[in-house]
């Protein structure tokens, strides 16, 4: 339908992840000193059957292949099976029933490493799978329909890795994807509705706020919302159809920050800090218990709940059909006296213009689209 440049279009109602400002953390049974005396670093988590495993890591100085399974029910870590080799930094992702231990360095002056390693929690072994084609460390890997993606980190030479890459177990082979538009370090990687997005990082020694979404469908990456902060070595998590991204560092500085996505409306929501700072964090879910732990000379874990259908907020989609030759400017104003520009004008094409914006946290707004000849 079309609408006048003053008519408020429709409303659609949405649910944010969750209100944390509603909730209380939990203290939980910190990861043992013995597996990680220096804290709970440089290592990557997976989640499986209801448990969690943290893979290799750090014991400073030395890379490690430990192992450690925690039982959300019992509160209680146990060591499993070590990996074949040692790695600091590497990633890990969860598909058909097995965990994948990926890349790293395997030793103390950052010697890469492309391969990886196929974990079975019933056999409680480890073995060797077909190495990726770009050694790698500290950056992700998810699974998605089917495969996993290896996605960024640091390449030999400290050079940032803007390359992707899927292995198909059921052929155990690697091909090459599109690269993401711009290289990342120390970033964060989720799965939602079928698309991958990778958050934060950084590029040398600056910390970066840039969100990248990817599509397999069509092999390639777009441009998101940035974060409100820019930071490194965070952690993110999938819930209620919302991202979650949970502390980290910026600038050099460990950070409690909790900001809130929404891929349906490419808007973000901060949130309520975490307890304490936590650098180099990690974060997963089991069933709507969320559970954050780790860090650089960090051993603890915290959990909470997250109900759902929290803190429902607003968005306003505006429609409008635009004429040949005349230029268009969205504004927006609390009071219909005063606008204020919400967007780069554009010039009309004789179609119709849509666009959706949020207005969680904000006063009311009215909208419109301000015609010049």
């Amino acid at each position: 339908m079309k609408l006048s440049p003053f008519l408020l279009p429709l409303i659609f109602l949405l649910n944010s992840a969750c209100n944390l400002s509603a909730q209380s953390w939990l203290n939980k049974a910190p990861l043992p000193l013995s597996a990680h005396a220096n804290g709970a670093r440089s290592l990557a988590v997976a989640a499986l059957n209801g448990k969690f495993y943290t893979v290799g890591g750090l014991n400073w100085p030395n890379p490690i292949s430990t192992v450690l399974e925690y039982d959300p029910i019992s509160n209680i870590w146990i060591q499993r099976a070590n990996m074949l080799s040692p790695r600091y930094a590497p990633a890990a992702a969860v598909l058909n029933g097995q965990i994948y231990a990926l890349g790293g360095a395997i030793n103390s002056s950052t010697t890469l490493t492309p391969s990886i390693e196929e974990y079975d929690p019933v056999s409680n072994t480890w073995s060797n799978r077909m190495s990726m084609q770009q050694a790698r460390y500290a950056f992700q890997a998810v699974a998605l329909n089917g495969k996993i993606y290896a996605i960024g980190g640091q390449g030999p030479g400290d050079v940032p890795l803007a390359s992707m890459e899927e292995y198909a177990p059921a052929s155990n082979t690697w091909t090459t994807k599109s690269n993401m538009p711009g290289g990342r370090v120390s970033f964060a990687a989720v799965v939602a509705n079928g698309k991958i997005y990778v958050l934060g990082g950084r590029v040398v020694n600056t910390p970066i706020p840039e969100v990248y979404e990817y599509d397999p469908s069509l092999n390639s990456w777009s441009i998101k919302a940035a974060m409100p902060t820019p930071r490194e070595t965070l952690a993110a998590v999938f819930v209620n159809g919302n991202i979650l991204t949970l502390g980290g560092s910026s600038p050099g500085m460990p950070r409690a920050s909790v900001e809130e996505y929404s891929p349906a409306f490419d808007v973000w929501v901060t949130q309520p800090d975490l307890p304490s700072a936590r650098n180099e964090c990690f974060a997963l879910m089991n069933e709507s218990t969320l559970y954050v732990f780790g860090g650089y000379d960090n051993n603890t874990m915290q959990a909470r709940l997250i109900a759902p259908g929290l803190n429902i907020y607003t968005a306003i989609e505006l429609e409008f059909l635009t004429q040949t030759g005349k230029v268009y400017q969205p504004q927006a104003s609390p009071d219909l006296a005063t606008w204020t520009n919400v967007d780069m004008s554009f010039p009309g094409d004789g179609n119709v213009w849509r666009k959706l914006y949020s207005t969680r946290n904000q006063g009311k707004l009215f909208y419109r689209l301000q015609m010049t000849p």
